[in-house]
């Protein structure tokens, strides 16, 4: 059931306007490409995906590399205050996004980062920072403290046994916090709508959406083609990372001893 919603998507696109309004639920009697030649030729959807693949991809190394070294800080690190600042971040969980968005927009205007790519990699990487944190902490956890205790008798430093012994056993929660960050950013689409005013920095979620506001002009099929397009990445991206992903989602995903 819940795969069917892909698949109905799928067959709209390959189907004409006066067969989708005749019958929305039927299949391509004669599979054209109409759709998606007409969703190219309308808007600039290459423009639209290279925009969301810079923010996304920006995205995804920033919340890895801050979500990893955070997690280490809160796991392996002693500091005042270690505590509180964890469960602060735990704490903005519970807190729904919309709520955010006012501020976020205040403090991206203030700091002149609105319509821009930095406006959207910024808050977007925020976005993932509670619950990634949270994976990588966990993870951290569930190794064993002989590592730390071995690399410290080798006399390597606290980066050295960060970068080099630590950090290759959590590969599945940083996959896990890659996918996620990927999903989230290349699939935001109120806080962009909000954030940019120039075409040439939308992307594909507002890109599509301003499509389908004129549907009226270009029909339907493009918008459902445009659709299909937008959803093949985070496909393959989750099928690409789904035994990290899995691994890591099951409590654990390190070494115990």
């Amino acid at each position: 059931m819940s795969v069917y919603p892909l698949i109905w998507l799928f067959l709209q696109s390959f189907r004409t306007d006066s067969e989708i309004l005749g019958d929305p639920f039927g299949v391509p009697v004669r599979p054209t490409l109409d759709g998606y030649a007409s969703a190219f030729a309308t808007t600039p959807l290459p423009q639209y995906f290279l925009n969301s693949l810079l923010v996304t991809m920006a995205v995804v190394i920033v919340s890895v590399v801050v979500c990893a070294g955070a997690g280490y800080a809160f796991s392996v690190l002693t500091f005042p205050g270690s505590k509180a600042v964890f469960f602060a971040f735990i704490g903005v969980l519970v807190i729904p996004a919309p709520v955010l968005l006012l501020p976020v927009f205040l403090i991206s205007r203030d700091l002149g980062i609105l319509n821009s790519y930095i406006g959207l990699i910024g808050p977007f990487s925020a976005g993932v920072l509670p619950l990634g944190v949270f994976l990588m902490k966990t993870h951290f956890d569930a190794l064993p403290s002989s590592f730390i205790e071995a690399a410290e008798i080798d006399r390597a430093s606290p980066w050295q046994t960060f970068r080099l012994v630590m950090l290759p056993l959590i590969r599945p929660a940083a996959a896990t916090v890659a996918v996620l960050a990927f999903m989230s950013a290349w699939n935001e689409y109120i806080y962009t709508l909000v954030a940019v005013r120039s075409q040439s920095l939308f992307t594909l979620p507002v890109g599509i959406a301003d499509l389908a506001a004129k549907q009226f002009l270009y029909g339907y099929a493009p918008v459902f083609a445009a659709m299909v397009l937008t959803s093949i990445p985070v496909f393959v991206a989750f099928v690409i990372a789904q035994r990290s992903f899995i691994t890591s989602m099951s409590f654990g995903g390190g070494v115990k001893g």
